[in-house]
C-alpha cells in the first residue's frame, strides 16, 4: 500500500520545546459519520485511498510516513494521550487539546487548537465541551467553562499626577509683628504646605482581565477587565506652643490685601494643623475583540541564533469603558487661646471632595509578536464619552468659651458662600497605551512585565476648587449685621490627569 506523509508527536517523542514550522498551505480533515478513511492530502474523506507518497512532502519538520488508509474510529475523537495509532496526532507543531471532530464537518488545521505552546491565538470554531454538550443535550442545568479562554492578573505599581493645591500653611520668623505673621508676600514668610502638589506617590493596586473566544464565531471574543489602583493617602501635622508661628494664609476681601488667620504665635495661641489629602483611581471595561489579521512562520532566536517559530497577529477591540477618580482634602486646625482673661478654643474643619465618573465607548487595536519562548504585546485604545463631575464642599467650627461650646457649619476656606454639593457633565477623551513583555513558562502559563499610561481629560481635583479670597466677617461667629463681598465663591475648575507605571503578572490560557 502506497505511504503519505502527516505531522505526528506523540508516546516519547512528546517534548515541550520550540520547533521550527515551514510555511505551508492550509488543508482540511473529514471524518465520516461512521467510520472512514482520513486523507492526509486534504481531499477529505474517500472510499478508495489513492496512495501518494509525494503528498505534502516537506509540510513540517516533524513527520512520520503511517499508512495512507488508516481509519478514524466511530467516536470521531484525536485523544491527547492516545490517538489512532497510539501516538497524539497533530495537525501541526501545537499540543493537541483532544478537540472532537465532528462526523462529515471540517476542521480547518489553524483552528484545530486553541493555542500552541508559544501561545499563538488560533481558534477551533467547532470547539464545543463534549461534556458540556452532552449535559445540555440531556436538559440538565451545567456550568461549564468557556473553550478557548484567557484570565490575566497583575499587580500594579502606577504614580499619577499630583493634586496641585494653593498655599495652606505658612510660618514667619521669630520677631515677626502680629499683623504681618503669616502674610504671603512678605520677607519674612515662608510656605510650609501649598504651591505644590500632593498625592505623587506611588500606588499599589491591581488589575484583572479575562475572557473567551467564541466558539461558534471564529476570530471573535469578548472580554472583561477591572483595574483598582488602590488608594494613596497624604498626611501633613504642623504643631506648635506658640513659636514657631503657625497661620493659614488667604486675601482678604474687605481690605484688598493678603491676610493671614493665625494658628500659634507666641503669647497669644497654641495650635495645631493637620491636613489630609486622599485619592482612589478604579475602572473597568467590557469589550468585543475581533482578530483582523496574522501569520506565522519559522525564525532566528536572538539569543543562539537557533530557529524558533514566529507569529504575529493584530486585533483591534471596541466595547463600553468606566473610570471612577475619588479625591479629597481635608484641612483641620485646632488652636487655644493663651490670652490673660480670653479663655477659648477652636476646632475648625474644612472639607473639599471631588468624584470625576467616565462612561463612554472605547476602540482600540493590539498587536502581539512572539519568537520562541518570548512575546511582545502593544495596545492603543481611546475612549469618549461624559465625565460626571461632583464637587462637595464643607466645614465645621466648634468654639469653646467658658466651658461652652457652640457648632457653626462653617470654617476658613469653606463659608456658606461656596459650602454645598455642585455636579455637572463634560465631554472627556481617554486614551491609553500599554507594552507588555511575556516568557512562556508551560503550554498555558505565561509571565508578563509590562507598561501602562491612561490619560484623563477634563476631570476636577480638590485643590482647584479652593478659592483663597475671603471675606473674615464670616469666620464663626459671623459678624452681624455682615458686610463685605460673599467671599470665598465656587466656580468648577479642571485640570486633566494621567496615571502610569509598571504591571507585573501572569497569564493563564486554556
Amino acid at each position: 500500500m502506497g505511504q503519505t506523509q502527516r505531522t505526528v508527536r506523540g508516546g516519547s517523542n512528546v517534548t515541550w520545546q520550540p520547533s521550527t514550522r515551514l510555511p505551508r498551505p492550509q488543508r482540511s480533515i473529514y471524518a465520516s459519520t461512521v467510520s472512514g478513511v482520513m486523507s492526509d492530502e486534504g481531499k477529505g474523506v474517500v472510499p478508495t485511498p489513492t496512495p501518494d507518497p509525494a503528498a505534502n512532502a516537506g509540510e513540517s519538520i516533524v513527520t512520520e510516513e503511517v499508512p495512507s488508509g488508516e481509519v478514524i474510529p466511530e467516536s470521531g475523537v484525536i485523544y491527547e494521550d492516545g490517538g489512532i495509532s497510539g501516538e497524539t496526532i497533530y495537525l501541526d507543531d501545537s499540543y493537541s487539546d483532544g478537540t472532537v471532530i465532528v462526523p462529515g464537518e471540517e476542521v480547518f488545521e489553524e483552528g484545530f487548537h486553541d493555542h500552541n505552546f508559544y501561545g499563538s491565538e488560533v481558534h477551533d470554531p467547532y470547539g464545543v465541551d463534549p461534556a458540556c454538550e452532552t449535559c445540555h443535550s440531556h436538559g440538565r442545568l451545567c456550568i461549564c467553562l468557556p473553550e478557548h479562554g484567557w484570565f490575566q492578573a497583575d499587580y500594579l505599581m502606577w504614580y499619577q499626577n499630583g493634586m496641585s493645591v494653593p498655599p495652606l500653611v505658612t510660618t514667619s520668623a521669630a520677631g515677626t509683628a502680629r499683623a504681618n505673621a503669616g502674610v504671603l508676600g512678605l520677607p519674612t514668610t515662608s510656605v510650609l504646605l501649598g504651591d505644590e502638589d500632593l498625592l505623587g506617590e506611588e500606588m499599589s493596586g491591581g488589575r484583572i482581565r479575562f475572557g473567551w473566544w467564541f466558539s461558534r464565531l471564529k476570530g471573535w471574543g469578548i472580554e472583561g477587565e477591572f483595574v483598582g489602583a488602590g488608594s494613596i493617602t497624604d498626611t501633613i501635622q504642623f504643631q506648635s506652643t506658640g513659636s514657631p508661628i503657625l497661620a493659614r494664609p488667604f486675601f482678604n476681601m474687605t481690605t484688598g490685601r493678603e491676610d493671614a488667620e493665625l494658628v500659634a504665635f507666641p503669647g497669644v495661641l497654641t495650635g495645631s494643623i493637620n491636613t489630609t489629602a486622599t485619592s482612589q483611581f478604579n475602572g473597568a471595561a467590557f469589550r468585543l475583540r475581533r482578530q483582523l489579521c496574522g501569520s506565522e512562520g519559522c525564525g532566528t532566536s536572538w539569543l543562539d541564533c537557533a530557529p524558533v517559530p514566529v507569529a504575529n497577529n493584530t486585533d483591534i477591540t471596541m466595547g463600553y469603558r468606566f473610570y471612577e477618580l475619588d479625591e479629597s482634602l481635608s484641612i483641620n486646625e485646632q488652636l487655644i487661646s493663651q490670652v490673660v482673661g480670653e479663655p477659648g478654643s477652636f476646632n475648625i474643619t474644612d472639607k473639599f471632595n471631588t468624584l470625576n465618573q467616565f462612561n463612554g465607548p472605547e476602540f482600540g487595536v493590539q498587536w502581539r509578536g512572539r519568537r520562541g519562548f518570548w512575546s511582545l504585546d502593544l495596545l492603543m485604545r481611546m475612549a469618549m464619552g461624559i465625565n460626571h463631575q461632583t464637587v462637595t464642599i464643607s466645614g465645621s467650627s466648634a468654639v469653646t468659651d467658658n466651658g461652652n461650646t457652640t457648632t457653626y457649619a462653617t470654617g476658613v476656606l469653606a463659608q456658606r458662600t461656596n459650602i454645598g454639593e455642585y455636579d455637572r457633565d463634560r465631554f472627556a477623551v481617554v486614551p491609553e497605551l500599554g507594552a507588555t513583555l511575556g516568557y512562556q513558562l508551560t503550554q498555558c502559563w505565561k509571565l508578563n512585565l509590562g507598561y501602562s499610561f491612561i490619560y484623563w481629560s477634563s476631570v476636577v481635583r480638590p485643590g482647584d476648587q479652593i478659592d483663597t479670597d475671603v471675606n473674615p466677617n464670616l469666620f464663626a461667629p459671623e459678624q452681624t449685621p455682615f458686610t463685605g463681598p460673599l467671599r470665598p465663591e465656587f466656580h468648577f475648575v479642571e485640570s486633566d490627569y494621567w496615571i502610569q507605571g509598571l504591571n507585573l503578572g501572569a497569564e493563564y490560557r486554556w
